[in-house]
């Protein structure tokens, strides 16, 4: 595939990897590839879908469950103090950031997972549930956490925890 792409660039497609023809197809099809995939990332109305931005851990978390929101640089700060790290730039005319720590929990593989925020007028609520390992986890204590940022909202911030899953039989 290599040497046919050169031989495309340098004019001379009938090289030693076939036919004329069949070098252009091929970077017909590499063409369309990038195409495609260029255009799986623009969302619907147009723009760019982001993946939203967060963190997380299994370990250094708070011993004791909890949340936090973190609206501004120090509130930002004092967060990951909390699990122990640097925090990471973060721009607060945009964002507003949860935090929810699982608690100390007796083994690994419990995760935090976030739910679609839902909006009350100005205000939004972000919703969370703790999930339980699925199949082998390490047997050692952790304390899970997750960070994630979300787009800034004029209201309040509310944080609560969802029901949880009903098991799978």
């Amino acid at each position: 595939m290599t040497n046919c792409y050169k031989h495309f660039l340098s004019g001379n497609c009938a090289g030693p990897e076939g036919s004329r023809p069949r070098c252009y197809l091929r970077i017909m099809l590499i063409a369309l590839l990038f195409a495609g995939s260029a255009a799986m990332n623009v969302s619907a109305a147009g723009r760019k879908a982001e993946k939203p931005m967060e963190w997380k851990g299994q370990y250094g978390g708070p011993i004791d469950p909890g949340t936090e929101v973190a609206a501004d640089e120090s509130a930002w700060t004092r967060l990951w103090l909390m699990v122990g790290s640097d925090a990471p730039p973060l721009d607060f005319k945009k964002y507003f950031a949860v935090a929810v720590f699982a608690g100390e929990r007796p083994t690994g593989g419990y995760t935090v997972e976030f739910l679609e925020p839902v909006a009350k007028g100005a205000d939004v609520i972000v919703r969370y549930r703790i999930k339980e390992p699925a199949g082998f986890a390490t047997q050692a204590i952790a304390q899970p956490w997750k960070v994630r940022a979300f787009a800034r909202v004029k209201g309040k911030v509310f944080v609560e925890a969802a029901p949880a899953e009903a098991k799978k039989k």
